[in-house]
């Protein structure tokens, strides 16, 4: 219940921070690029918002988010008078030490530690989605490669074998061919791997296996 609380916050929040006026109308591209988003951002709240009243109730629901969201202003204006008491602290060091710097910002307000965790969050999201997205294409390039080069080397080998004029010798020169380009590409060892990893796991529980039976040896033993 808590992690589906915090993903239909976290997708309020990043509907509020698209509702931030981000652009210019100067800037028709980027524009029409941050309506599409924000539409798709609004479209996704609206359907986790929806499932969670058909879950547990409107008020339910309701509640919960107004609980989160005081939660979040509380956090975000305690956050934003430590970050002003410490730029006070680091100007005042700077001074005594001679150095005359000035801070990008002079005052930090709690909606703009909002919007900025609204982005981080945006930029979390965003990265871990694109990160799923080309595992996933990986994966599939991956397996379809791994798949045409099986294919391709069961049809050279069909096509070996069904030349009956060739004699023996070219016969086993050409097996001999394609076995090295089946390693020179990787045919195989991908399932080697496997096996091996597959083994390795088998004997590591085995051994612990071992282990408990041995301490529970040594324990009917004491008793």
């Amino acid at each position: 219940m808590a992690r589906v609380l915090f993903m239909v916050m976290l997708f309020l929040n990043i509907r509020t921070c698209f509702n931030v006026n981000l652009g210019s109308e100067n800037q028709p591209t980027a524009s029409t690029m941050w309506q599409t988003v924000r539409a798709t951002v609004t479209s996704l709240s609206d359907d986790a918002h929806g499932y969670l009243v058909s879950l547990c109730g409107k008020q339910a629901v309701d509640t919960s988010i107004k609980t989160v969201r005081n939660a979040v202003k509380v956090a975000s204006e305690a956050m934003a008078n430590a970050l002003n008491v410490a730029g006070v602290y680091i100007a005042e060091v700077l001074a005594a030490a001679g150095i005359d710097a000035k801070l990008p910002v002079k005052r930090v307000t709690p909606e703009g530690v909002v919007f900025v965790t609204q982005w981080a969050l945006l930029v979390v999201v965003g990265y871990w989605i694109l990160s799923l997205a080309v595992s996933l294409v990986a994966g599939v390039v991956r397996s379809t490669l791994w798949l045409f080069k099986i294919t391709f080397a069961v049809a050279m080998f069909g096509l070996i074998l069904s030349d009956t004029g060739a004699s023996a010798e070219t016969t086993a020169m050409r097996l001999g061919v394609l076995v090295f380009a089946c390693v020179l590409f990787g045919i195989g060892p991908s399932s080697f791997r496997f096996r091996k990893d597959a083994t390795t796991n088998i004997e590591a529980k085995v051994k612990v296996l071992e282990s408990r039976l041995r301490e529970m040896e040594k324990r009917r033993k004491n008793e």
